[in-house]
């Protein structure tokens, strides 16, 4: 059975305070009860059990009978659960939209390169990257640990709608996860991924992608640290407008261009 508490602190992570969580809680527990009684129950002195249930009162949480002294009761935990998750949504909307409206003014004033430094980031960054292709994408990945489930969905879902996908590698434990998915077609190999993959010692090159010819990523995979985690880190930028990125967009462009006859621009 589960505890007060652990009702209090997923209250808590919707946005309720402590007293306003507790007295909720101690309230679902009794049919109907005054400021002394929900006190008791909750723990907290009597004094701030009347502002605490004003405030889920306004939050139309709970009911109020005016009689001397007042009332309270809990509406219906589904009813409870409604209102918080709507409120909850509404504060992700408002959220999103200020951030999307913030986003271009952002990206427009940092132009650069920027460095990840765990394998975590690095695989988001991958997907954030995937995710945003509308035209083409272009990864080459040299180690089978870097295509996990989460980077295959989210090159499922760029072949679904309808973007390029052109995947390097040499190696069957690359290319037969990509196989299981439908995605077997979307492979290639280039003497440039047999010279990376030839490489040895650390730190080597684990994967690099490019998204409709402009954001690039590059990751070095290091010594392990932690035994089957592996430790990677990267370098991306959102553009091709300096060194780093037109040489790497130039090197991915010929070798398509070159091996699969994607037109050169």
């Amino acid at each position: 059975m589960a505890e007060p508490q652990e009702a209090v602190d997923a209250l808590m992570q919707f946005g309720l305070t402590e007293y306003e969580a507790r007295c909720f809680v101690a309230l679902t527990q009794l049919p109907h009860g005054t400021a002394k009684e929900i006190g008791q129950v909750a723990d907290i002195p009597r004094s701030r059990v009347y502002e605490t249930m004003d405030r889920l009162y306004d939050k139309g949480l709970v009911a109020l009978h005016n009689a001397e002294p007042k009332e309270y009761q809990a509406i219906s935990i589904d009813r409870a659960l409604d209102k918080l998750r709507a409120e909850y949504d509404s504060y992700f909307e408002t959220a999103e939209e200020a951030l999307r409206d913030l986003e271009p003014t952002y990206k427009k004033a940092e132009q650069g390169v920027w460095a990840i430094n765990t394998h975590d980031q690095v695989t988001s960054r991958v997907v954030d990257l995937l995710e945003d292709a509308d035209g083409e994408i272009v990864l080459v990945v040299l180690d089978e640990d870097l295509l996990d489930e989460t980077t295959l969905d989210a090159l499922q879902a760029a072949d679904e709608r309808g973007v390029s996908l052109y995947v390097g590698t040499d190696s069957e434990t690359v290319h037969d996860p990509l196989g299981d998915v439908g995605l077997a077609d979307a492979v290639f190999t280039t003497d440039l991924v047999e010279w990376f993959t030839a490489m040895e010692g650390s730190p080597r090159i684990g994967r690099l992608l490019m998204v409709d010819r402009g954001p690039i990523l590059a990751s070095a995979l290091h010594e392990e640290e932690l035994p089957g985690v592996p430790n990677e880190t990267a370098a991306w930028t959102d553009g091709v407008d300096h060194g780093f990125a037109t040489f790497a967009e130039r090197v991915l462009t010929y070798e398509l261009q070159r091996e699969v006859d994607v037109e050169l621009q």
